[in-house]
């Protein structure tokens, strides 16, 4: 293998890398807010319930963990896993406002 084509392989798996561990870190801090959220304030809302979101967030922290650990980086799975935490990010989380120390 010519030493351009090493480099470009080896550029393209740390990004992907880089990139699952940047999906993990939305997964995970998406399960620890819906985790501190209290039932009501999901249906203040008037969405889907704290136990949809926290099933929902919970396996897509898990898939992150499993993708960064086999080093495979995102794939398919990985990239549905962000979409998760990225939709309760910028849906529920944002109507729900800041969450309070209880």
């Amino acid at each position: 293998m010519s030493a351009p084509m090493h480099l470009a392989l080896t550029f393209d798996d740390w990004l992907f890398r880089i990139l699952a561990i940047v999906g993990l870190v939305l997964e995970v801090w998406a399960f620890l807010d819906a985790l501190r959220r209290s039932p009501g304030d999901f249906a203040r809302i008037g969405g889907r319930d704290k136990s949809f979101w926290m099933i929902l967030t919970g396996v897509a922290a898990a898939v992150g963990v499993l993708g960064v650990l086999s080093g495979g980086g995102m794939g398919m799975f990985g990239l549905l896993a962000a979409c998760v935490a990225c939709v309760y990010l910028a849906g529920p989380r944002q109507e729900m406002g800041p969450a309070t120390r209880r």
